[in-house]
């Protein structure tokens, strides 16, 4: 009688974990999608150069900031420039946080916008593959676990 009691609280919490992490991975699916539908154009550049910049004691981890190699469509010159990994805000400046994930020769994708295009910003889309994929197999696990539980119990 204990034990089933036990199953059925652990069954519970991993139910609501599951669906918690399936219902976050709608989300960012729906954000990452506005995101792509809002930068009209998409181009791809390769990584000529990456600065370190060092951790300052209140980062954890070293920031690697990519420079890359593109041309943008109907231009005939090649830009080379420092870019950011996210969309800019209204009123913002570029942040640049990237991880040590990118290595001078890389291809990479860039979205801009056709009428701001100096609004532009590198797609880290490797990243965002294995978030959908482990947020989605992580909940999917946990609720077949949390239903396998329940019917263990009833």
């Amino acid at each position: 009688m204990f034990i089933n009691i036990i199953v059925c609280i652990v069954a519970v919490i991993l139910l609501l974990r599951g669906a918690f992490l399936v219902l976050q991975m709608g989300i960012l699916w729906i954000i990452h999608c506005k995101i792509i539908k809002a930068y009209s154009k998409k181009t791809y550049g390769k990584v000529v150069d990456i600065e370190i910049l060092k951790s300052d004691g209140v980062n954890i981890t070293d920031v690697c900031i990519p420079k890359i190699k593109y041309k943008l469509e109907g231009e005939k010159e090649v830009c080379c420039q420092f870019l950011p990994f996210a969309p800019k805000s209204e009123g913002e400046s570029h942040v640049y946080l990237y991880p040590k994930q990118y290595h001078v020769g890389d291809k990479v994708v860039i979205l801009y916008d056709k009428n701001k295009k100096d609004d532009m910003f590198v797609l880290p889309s490797m990243q965002i593959m294995r978030l959908f994929i482990s947020h989605f197999v992580l909940g999917s696990f946990f609720i077949m676990s949390a239903i396998l539980g329940l019917s263990f119990v009833f």
